[in-house]
């Protein structure tokens, strides 16, 4: 694909690659072509589960390009990395960051923006920027409701750098491995997820979403209506339960 970003499928996988050396750093450019990828991920019906990954010994991304911080070019790069993190957020299709060196500032809020993510034990998090004298938008906004309010103060307010161990406890990442491992158990993961049925995993995604923020009454009325109203009119959610009383492994037709 070029532009700092590859992509792949293969069984079942949509893979959006970072390929920015030497520290995989958004520019406008790449933050362009990595949406582009993700919306052709997205469209793929091949594709169940997006994996975010990175090329390189060094980074899964240091974050935004401080060159791209300048006024004529800030809003369009602010809009452009919102649209990336928030497409990973809001995907219908799970979203995965596979993390195994260092993501920091707009690298630690795009890792926070998929829905799952598997670190490391050698990679490293941290919003640096109020060393600077800036905030991270992104971060601000979303990370005390994602990660609670104690863990975002204290990743936003220090500038300190996290191990993964660290990232695990305040709810950035969902699972750490020896990184000796990394390879196998992340792909191994990926493999399990893409067993589901896709349209399932969407529908459940979508559930969750829409409670977002909402009061528990709430949330529990959406998840229903979703459940009632399009989960069980699919074939899938039918055949996984008559697999299940019949003790034989579901065959699902995305439908």
């Amino acid at each position: 694909m070029g532009n700092g970003v590859d992509s792949s499928v293969s069984g079942g996988i949509g893979r959006l690659i970072l390929d920015n050396p030497p520290v995989n750093v958004f520019t406008i450019a790449v933050m362009e072509a990595a949406v582009e990828a993700l919306r052709g991920l997205e469209a793929d019906p091949s594709v169940k589960v997006i994996a975010v990954q990175a090329t390189g010994e060094r980074a899964f991304s240091a974050g935004v390009d401080v060159a791209d911080h300048t006024p004529d070019k800030m809003r369009h790069m602010l809009d452009i990395f919102d649209e990336l993190c928030m497409g990973l957020h809001r995907s219908a299709k799970p979203t995965v960051a596979l993390v195994r060196r260092m993501a920091l500032g707009g690298g630690a809020e795009l890792v926070a923006c998929c829905d799952m993510a598997i670190a490391s034990d050698e990679a490293t998090f941290g919003q640096p920027e109020i060393k600077v004298g800036v905030f991270p938008i992104l971060g601000v906004a979303l990370f005390p409701d994602m990660l609670g309010p104690k863990a975002a103060a204290e990743l936003l307010l220090s500038g300190d750098t996290y191990s993964a161990a660290d990232a695990l406890r305040m709810g950035l990442v969902s699972r750490v491995v020896p990184e000796a491992e990394f390879e196998e158990k992340s792909e191994r993961f990926l493999s399990k997820l893409a067993r589901n049925s896709g349209l399932v995993m969407s529908l459940t995604k979508k559930a969750m979403l829409a409670g977002l923020g909402k009061e528990a009454s709430e949330s529990l009325r959406l998840a229903d209506a979703i459940y009632v109203d399009e989960l069980m009119l699919t074939e899938d959610a039918n055949e996984g339960l008559k697999a299940f009383i019949e003790r034989r492994a579901a065959e699902w037709k995305e439908r």
